[in-house]
């Protein structure tokens, strides 16, 4: 694929995603404001189970119709009806589990939501479906579009909900139309008028895939969600809020640069057939990926403290200041293993995903556990930092170079090479007055990679004129 086809794929993803990740940003901000940290907390509860029930329909048929296309009616319509079936099913599963998710965590109105959201379960099914079609037909810029346009609506639905004091309400109702208009206008979008069919010469095929894709994901969840659970069962729904809406922060960038890594990387890595080829293209794509993510995780540890919380949030969102900083040291290991997850799955082994990612979670559980009862939120955040970042990724990157014979050293080097070079422009900029800081760290680093660094800086400098070039021909 040609640079300048992934510049234009690669801007649509990360806009679509950087909507997302904005107008969720913009909605929890107003809501912080005429909502309880406790609100928060419930809420997170019922995301928490969201995410687990999505599992069964997000990345599955979708990502079947992406790897097979869009020419045989028979797999498009088998697909969609395996996926409606799912979705139909876990949310039956959803509504029968809420009461008994409600009584354990002591609040009754969680069985109320987890209905909601079972209902917006069977909305992604199908949601799902239809985005893989356009995604297989390269729509990115329609993709964007009802992205942006969905988001509006949630952001609008929920504000509203909130003002008319519907409390953690607000959530399910503007998640719910959120989901309406996006399965409205991906279906009109996409070109296609599927219908319910399963045809049974490919029927094993799309359930087979859809079952596999299921289990490389299940392992991630654990690991993605345990610490959302501990927080809220041991130490409360106020400490929950806290700890959510701190992650929801400092996982924004990290969604943004693992979703165009991840709908871009699988397709390039396959087309690499040879095995050095492949080494060295991964390695230098988590190379310019470090160099890219670690400066601006040094910028949010700088600015983010808690006058700001307490200007942008409120006084009453100030506790979660003391978890930020560990949360962004996970947030940029997340990053640098996602172009390792790509390529496993380009090569043919979800597999190991899902193995290093179910050998951890136990581990991660206890962690989280002792981090809870000797810490609080705080001691979580460092179990979370050490677990989920350093042994997460030291564990899940001796697997993939064990197995493909792939040199770890060069990783380590490569990952905490951009880690160290941020240090002094760091350590320069934390004697300057607050509104100096970012400024002064900013120039430091440029300087710094310009001098010490002239090829990466070239790097990046041709990506940025390329970029400037393309949009000018727009």
């Amino acid at each position: 694929m040609k640079s300048i086809s992934l510049i234009k794929s690669g801007f649509w993803i990360t806009y679509a995603t950087f909507l997302t990740r904005f107008f969720a940003l913009l909605s929890n901000l107003i809501l912080a404001r005429l909502l309880l940290p406790s609100d928060f907390g419930v809420i997170g509860i019922a995301y928490v189970f969201w995410s687990f029930f999505t599992l069964f329909t997000q990345g599955t048929a979708g990502s079947f119709i992406m790897c097979k296309g869009t020419e045989d009616k028979r797999y498009l319509n088998t697909a969609y009806t395996v996926s409606l079936c799912i979705g139909i099913t876990f949310a039956l599963a959803m509504i029968a589990s809420s009461p008994a998710i409600a009584n354990w965590f002591k609040e009754p109105n969680l069985t109320g939501l987890l209905i909601i959201f079972a209902c917006n379960l069977v909305l992604s099914s199908i949601f799902y479906v239809y985005y893989g079609i356009m995604t297989r037909q390269m729509q990115y810029r329609e993709l964007a579009n009802i992205n942006f346009l969905s988001c509006m609506t949630r952001l609008i639905s929920t504000t509203g909900s909130a003002l008319l004091g519907l409390g953690y309400w607000s959530f399910a109702i503007g998640d719910t139309a959120s989901w309406v208009i996006g399965c409205i206008m991906t279906r009109y979008k996409s070109g296609h008028n599927l219908r319910l069919e399963i045809n049974p010469e490919v029927r094993a095929e799309v359930i087979s895939f859809c079952l596999g894709a299921t289990g490389s994901s299940f392992g991630f969840y654990l690991n993605a969600n345990m610490d959302n659970l501990v927080v809220g069962k041991l130490l409360g729904n106020a400490s929950l809020g806290y700890y959510n809406l701190a992650y929801q922060i400092t996982m924004s960038f990290s969604l943004i640069f693992n979703s165009v890594v991840n709908q871009l990387g699988m397709p390039v890595f396959a087309q690499i057939s040879d095995e050095k080829q492949q080494e060295e293209t991964l390695f230098r794509v988590v190379e310019e990926m470090s160099f890219i993510i670690a400066p601006i995780y040094a910028l949010l540890f700088l600015i983010i403290d808690k006058p700001l919380i307490a200007f942008v949030f409120g006084s009453q969102w100030t506790p979660m200041s003391i978890v930020i900083p560990w949360l962004l040291i996970f947030a940029y290991f997340r990053v640098i293993n996602s172009p390792l997850d790509s390529m496993l799955s380009a090569k043919g082994r979800p597999d190991l995903n899902a193995r290093v990612n179910i050998y951890i979670a136990p581990i991660a559980v206890v962690a989280f556990i002792i981090g809870s009862q000797y810490g609080g939120i705080l001691g979580v955040s460092i179990a979370v930092a050490f677990v989920l970042g350093i042994v997460w990724t030291t564990a899940w990157w001796w697997v993939g170079c064990r197995q493909f014979n792939w040199s770890l050293a060069k990783f380590f080097k490569i990952t905490f090479q951009a880690i160290i070079f941020i240090v002094p422009s760091l350590f320069i900029s934390s004697f300057f007055p607050f509104l100096l800081k970012p400024i002064v760290f900013s120039c430091v680093y440029i300087l710094s990679l310009k001098l010490l660094l002239p090829k990466q800086f070239l790097k990046y400098q041709e990506i940025t004129d390329k970029v400037v070039r393309w949009l000018k021909e727009k």
